[in-house]
């Protein structure tokens, strides 16, 4: 009897166990939650949620990212945030879904919080190596990231060796108040956005393809292999990136196909005219067309230093004695110091290695089309679209001359 007794209570353990796993809206609420205290500086509620979310699946490495983020912002725990955060960047994927409850891989930016743990944690040299990781995956579009990821780096302070533990000297004393360590102050990140407002004349349906809705707007070029994409912005502040504009719901399924085709599994049909959705049209982020284009030659340069006003700091003076030729390039409120200008991201890396050595430990390489930043990434797409074009015409020409 004994023995069926404790059979029951295992197995009632087990299901009230069970009972208490979260459901599917729960854990999405709950991050939900948690992406919106981190948006708004909210980090120990942010630290909460996600801690939840990690009992509930450690596997999860987006989960993992999110969590190390919050303790990283704070500056506590820093060992727990550089533990989670190295876990988490073996997920990383440029297709990152910020608001996505479901998504298990995680964003670029995990590399910055995982330098920012290390220099707060006085680790400089894995400060150095997670920024020279950051520099091989950030998209370069919000250079305020950058610029403070270089500082964060810069300001490291090695951590002294801990010293041998001294004979304590038992003493009846008043308790001390400990002053809380401060939250680090993380500056919202907003982006300009121009829209204008769409208006229908048409009264029926029409029917368009969805291929993305995010919460941080990007460029209509992270969207390899589309073409005529629009961007709304809906009443909730969620950017709807969609193509077409379809009568007869047919002709919009055929397309959907063809987008699924090239990757794009988690596209769907939506009705272009909800307004509650679909009549906020974007046209500019942070003053540039959306579907920004790049035209013409890029120019790769090694990028060894940025700054803000009239007065060039200490630290990027000195480079000055270190280096020749330096070109200054300003870009929005930033003074861009780069050096070299070279036609393939090869030959820029390979230079950009020989400033490293000078002792430029924190140069990079940038891309610029006219004299204007872009972002990296698209240039490289831009100059293998290039080369992709330049090898098609060739064949062709070669198909025409054959006998």
């Amino acid at each position: 009897m004994k023995k069926i007794a404790l059979v029951l209570a295992g197995a009632f353990l087990a299901l009230t166990v069970t009972a208490q796993r979260m459901t599917d809206e729960e854990f999405s609420e709950t991050f939900k939650k948690g992406i919106l205290h981190l948006s708004n500086n909210k980090l120990q509620l942010a630290e909460e949620n996600f801690k939840t979310l990690h009992q509930e699946d450690e596997d999860n490495k987006n989960v993992t990212y999110l969590l190390g983020q919050a303790y990283a912002r704070q500056g506590e725990q820093l060992p727990k945030a550089i533990e989670l955060l190295k876990s988490s960047i073996k997920a990383y994927s440029p297709n990152y879904k910020k608001t996505d409850p479901t998504e298990k891989r995680v964003s670029e930016y995990a590399y910055y919080y995982l330098l920012m743990a290390y220099s707060k944690n006085g680790d400089c040299d894995k400060t150095l190596d997670a920024l020279n990781q950051f520099y091989t995956v950030y998209s370069y579009e919000n250079e305020w990231y950058l610029v403070d990821a270089q500082e964060l780096f810069r300001n490291c302070k090695p951590k002294e060796p801990e010293a041998e533990p001294e004979e304590q000297i038992v003493q009846e004393e008043k308790p001390v108040k400990k002053d809380e360590p401060k939250p680090y102050k993380y500056p919202e990140q907003k982006h300009i956005i121009g829209t204008k407002n769409v208006q229908y004349t048409y009264k029926g349906t029409e029917w368009g393809i969805q291929v993305a809705a995010v919460l941080d707007p990007v460029y209509t070029y992270e969207f390899p292999g589309l073409r005529n994409i629009e961007v709304y912005m809906d009443n909730n502040g969620v950017y709807r990136y969609i193509i077409g504009h379809f009568m007869f719901k047919s002709q919009a399924e055929r397309l959907l196909k063809l987008i699924q085709k090239k990757g794009y599994n988690d596209a769907f049909l939506v009705n272009v005219k909800d307004k509650q959705k679909f009549s906020e049209q974007v046209i500019t982020i942070d003053q540039d067309n959306v579907n920004k284009k790049i035209v013409g030659k890029i120019d790769f340069r090694v990028q060894i230093g940025a700054f803000r006003g009239d007065t060039i700091p200490d630290h990027l003076m000195e480079i000055y004695l270190k280096l020749d030729s330096i070109s200054e390039t300003q870009v929005n409120d930033l003074t861009i110091m780069t050096v070299g200008s070279f036609d393939t991201y090869e030959e820029a890396s390979f230079y950009k290695e020989l400033v490293q050595d000078l002792g430029v430990k924190d140069a990079f390489v940038a891309a610029f089309n006219y004299n204007r930043k872009v972002d990296l990434r698209h240039a490289i797409m831009h100059i293998k679209e290039q080369q992709k074009a330049i090898e098609t015409r060739k064949k062709k020409e070669s198909e025409t001359t054959s006998p």
